[in-house]
């Protein structure tokens, strides 16, 4: 997890989406349990996207970062323009979400916003269906690519340090920042 997710644990990014292998633990719930008052604590919070009898897709956020994201009106004219319950707050957002995987039974584009990406980014990849970007790293860049490759290299560099610190006996709920 660390390694997946160490620049929202740190607070750089808003949320990540990781997939878990349940049958790669012994007890995947009670294994979720024991994260979950590290997270609350510190303010990250758990939402179920996907799941089945083998996998489980879970969006890591942090609620008032992604709340403001959001809010913006480009990223909600993008989310209206899926069917999105923008007025109706994070959740119901986040049900939305859930229910186009169910019915897509892939990634619908627009989940770049939940991730952080820019705004342009999404509207780029969506455009574009996916190719003529102009920089790949955590996600296609179609604008400002110095300042994401900028922003990209705090990634690397965030990860890098949060598994070092890991490896070195830190503890990871000293490790994860509250925001």
């Amino acid at each position: 997890m660390g390694f997946h997710a160490a620049p929202l644990l740190v607070g750089l990014r808003p949320a990540s989406l990781l997939s878990f292998r349940k049958d790669r633990f012994e007890d995947f719930e009670a294994l979720l349990d024991t994260y979950r008052p590290c997270f609350s604590c510190k303010g990250i919070d758990m939402f179920r996207v996907a799941e089945g009898d083998a996998y489980v897709l879970l969006l890591f956020y942090r609620t008032e970062i992604l709340e403001k994201l959001l809010a913006d009106e480009s990223a909600q004219a993008v989310l209206r323009r899926y069917g999105y319950p923008c007025g109706d707050g994070l959740m119901a957002c986040l049900h939305h979400l859930q229910l186009r995987m169910r019915l897509q039974k892939s990634f619908p584009h627009e989940i770049g916003l939940f991730l952080g990406y820019p705004v342009a980014d999404v509207v780029g990849f969506i455009t574009h269906k996916g190719q003529d970007f102009c920089y790949s790293g955590y996600w296609k860049v179609y604008a400002n690519e110095e300042e994401t490759r900028a922003l990209f290299d705090r990634y690397a560099h965030c990860t890098e340090e949060f598994c070092s610190r890991l490896e070195a006996g830190c503890s990871f709920p000293e490790l994860v920042k509250a925001v």
